[in-house]
């Protein structure tokens, strides 16, 4: 049986949610030996080894493409890394399946920032959405006696605004770059960033170079393997299905860290917390929803 692209892009994006949460759920396996420096030392490492076997395979074919860009991509992987470090810290610190759904925030800062940089006009809809969305990070961050750590707010908010600042630059770089292009320079600057920063003691991020030891090495593998394989599905759901219908299909990634989360430890979302993961759930597949109609519109008509 022959599938369609657009369910083949479906697939591969479900793959690449899943994937992406099993290596937050090593992550989370990770955290009481290694650092959140650590951990992303390892896990981009991994990937540049991965993706320079890619490269002896296919080569990144960037002559088609505009000169320049150097500036973009450079500020594209620094951003994209630091995001990942506050994701770490809060997936080492708080439940699973809360640290996940602060970085899947990510629409509702892409949302002000095309405003601002892109001058885009979002409709009324996707503005309401946004309002949600932001409802719901208040709720997980839960600001009442109980609630989250001020560590755990700034680096849940800081992994959602960056990925964002990073998402909208990853736009621009079509035009300078090939997508292995773009995975290797976002690995090889997480490799940097990672490994001078063992290096050094920097309050919650790092203690210093710590050696692993027996099962860490595996789970240290299957880490950096996830990631990797999550980068590959994702790339190619959207080399093979319009955005705006596989774009939705990455909010499971919040469901699987709820799951893996508990399955390793974590409490039930309390219900504050489980009405802010509902909310910024709804918001990313509302603010979706016009592009996905209109895609599926354009499917229908083809």
């Amino acid at each position: 049986m022959q599938y369609s692209q657009t369910a083949q892009g479906i697939f591969y994006m479900a793959a690449s949610s899943f994937s992406f949460a099993l290596m937050n759920a090593f992550v989370k396996l990770l955290s009481p030996e290694l650092s959140p420096m650590e951990n992303i030392f390892f896990r981009s490492f991994v990937m540049v080894v991965f993706v320079l076997g890619i490269f002896s395979i296919s080569p990144p074919n960037n002559k088609a493409k505009k000169k320049g860009g150097w500036a973009k991509l450079v500020f594209r992987a620094v951003i994209g890394g630091l995001s990942m470090l506050a994701l770490f810290y809060n997936i080492a610190t708080i439940p699973l399946g809360t640290a996940t759904a602060f970085a899947q925030s990510v629409p509702i800062y892409t949302v002000i920032f095309s405003i601002i940089f892109l001058k885009e006009r979002p409709k009324i809809g996707v503005i309401l959405a946004t309002i949600i969305g932001f409802i719901g990070v208040i709720c997980i961050s839960n600001p009442s006696v109980g609630g989250l750590e001020a560590t755990n707010i700034f680096a849940g908010i800081f992994s959602g605004v960056s990925a964002a600042l990073a998402f909208i630059t990853l736009r621009s770089l079509r035009d300078y770059f090939d997508e292995k292009s773009v995975v290797f320079a976002f690995g090889i600057t997480m490799t940097l960033i990672g490994g001078v920063g063992i290096f050094l003691p920097i309050p919650y991020l790092s203690n210093g170079w710590s050696s692993p030891n027996g099962m860490a090495w595996v789970y240290i593998v299957a880490m950096g393997l996830a990631g990797t394989f999550g980068q590959q599905f994702l790339t190619r759901a959207y080399m093979l299905a319009p955005a705006g219908i596989v774009a939705p299909i990455d909010y499971s990634r919040i469901v699987w860290g709820v799951l893996l989360g508990l399955f390793l430890g974590d409490r039930f979302p309390d219900l504050m917390s489980g009405i802010g993961i509902i909310l910024i759930l709804l918001s990313g597949i509302l603010i979706a929803l016009p592009v996905f109609l209109r895609d599926i519109k354009r499917i229908k008509n083809a």
